[in-house]
């Protein structure tokens, strides 16, 4: 087995190459080979971080809550430590947050940074809002707003030039959002601009100031906003999310203010964020593969097995990170209590180990065996469901439209290890 040399080849943390080149399957793919459970040092000698990249390790090690902590209390599930320019961000930015708004503890803890028991009912509460039932009733509004949209980028009835994430994949899934829990249709962009600025304080486009302070501006403004629409439905209840929240009770508990608000932050940030980078990967990669686009367009069977596929060569969260409460050995190294565990679901998700010649991206793909969503275990996403039904309406749509889809320029990457985010992307859409 060829040693790596961590010192010189790899560096997770490197945000600048992240942005300039997008992920490092190269290195994900060494690691798998060589070693599977690898421990990444942090700048400065610090206390370094263990990165879990092949697909055995990741779905395995997320089905241990017992053993390896979401809670913020033991750190959280995103930041790697100190060096981490995303943990440091996050470490100053809870700093400058009111006394007693802790969003990584306590009754401000958000749904991801609990463990179970606390995570268990927390759920079974915000479970009730995404029943199969509540969600397939999203469906014709999601072909409406997808229609208004693709309408728009492709206005003249001729191929047409636009910037597929900011005009289509980026504003489908907030409107959405923002139309299930209520929120007044005039703060739809603003509840957009923020969960941008919110989650993605790494890239300059999104802090162009270099400070913290539109991520903190961000977070307020969303908290600010939520505790309105929560206002507005105590007064008068409507047949939507916020309603179901506000009624919903598992053993005689419900959701206080505080946890009712910071469910909707993560929804704004998490159903925002992944969906729209998932959608607008999933695109690029149709205009890359011209034949897997018409393969699509020829057999619309086939957009089922397209939307997991689409979600696995997404895999717009990066990573997740878990804290070890205990001592564990895998994959032949030990993990000590409190160290930093990361699980690189984007790594899993090209092992060659699960999945035939990984590297192509295969509308045909069966069986998709993909953790894009956690890989099981109690922090599966709650919101695969939807995320699944927005792919697919816009997958429908676009074969219903165009005869082909193009790439009109390069991408551009967020600078970003977190999150696999495109901020824009030109995109050639051409009718027929």
């Amino acid at each position: 087995m060829t040693a790596l040399r961590i010192d010189t080849e790899i560096d997770l943390l490197d945000l600048d190459r992240w942005a300039r080149d997008g992920v490092p399957f190269d290195w994900f793919a060494r690691l798998r080979a060589e070693a599977p459970v690898w421990r990444h040092p942090s700048p400065n000698g610090g206390p370094g971080f263990w990165v879990v990249s092949s697909h055995e390790h990741v779905t395995a090690l997320g089905r241990c809550p017992h053993a390896l902590s979401s809670d913020g209390a033991n750190g959280g599930v995103s930041g790697l430590g100190p060096g981490d320019e995303l943990q440091d961000a996050q470490d100053r930015v809870a700093s400058g947050l009111p006394v007693g708004m802790d969003v990584f503890g306590g009754d401000t803890a958000m749904l991801l940074t609990l463990d179970p028991p606390e995570h268990t009912t927390y759920r079974k509460i915000v479970n009730k809002g995404f029943t199969p039932r509540r969600v397939a009733l999203l469906e014709e509004r999601i072909r409406s707003l997808t229609a208004s949209l693709l309408d728009a980028a492709s206005a003249g009835g001729g191929a047409a030039v636009c910037d597929f994430t900011t005009e289509v994949a980026m504003p489908l899934p907030m409107r959405v959002i923002g139309e299930m829990i209520g929120a007044p249709v005039e703060i739809h962009d603003d509840l957009q601009r923020w969960s941008n600025e919110a989650v993605a304080g790494t890239d300059p486009e999104y802090a162009p100031d270099a400070s913290d302070m539109p991520q903190l501006f961000a977070a307020m403004s969303l908290f600010q906003s939520f505790q309105g629409i929560r206002d507005a439905h105590e007064a008068e209840p409507q047949d939507d999310l916020t309603t179901v929240l506000l009624e919903a009770e598992v053993d005689g508990e419900s959701l206080s203010p505080t946890r009712f608000k910071m469910f909707l932050f993560l929804l704004a940030l998490a159903g925002n964020e992944t969906t729209r980078n998932a959608i607008s990967h999933g695109v690029l990669a149709l205009a890359e593969n011209p034949d897997e686009w018409r393969r699509l367009r020829g057999d619309p069977s086939l957009i089922p097995a397209a939307v997991e596929e689409v979600v696995r060569w997404a895999s717009p969260v990066l990573y997740f990170r878990r804290n070890a409460l205990s001592a564990m050995d895998v994959a032949g190294v030990t993990v000590e209590p409190g160290d930093i565990v990361s699980l690189w679901y984007v790594s899993a998700n090209r092992d060659e180990a699960v999945f035939d010649d990984p590297m192509r991206f295969d509308v045909r793909r069966t069986p998709n065996e993909h953790v894009a969503f956690g890989g099981g275990g109690p922090h599966y996403c709650l919101g695969a469901s939807l995320a699944r039904l927005e792919v697919r309406v816009m997958l429908e749509e676009l074969v219903a439209r165009y005869a082909s889809i193009e790439p009109a320029g390069e991408p551009a990457l967020l600078r970003s290890n977190f999150i696999r985010g495109i901020k824009h992307l030109p995109i050639r859409l051409v009718p027929g």
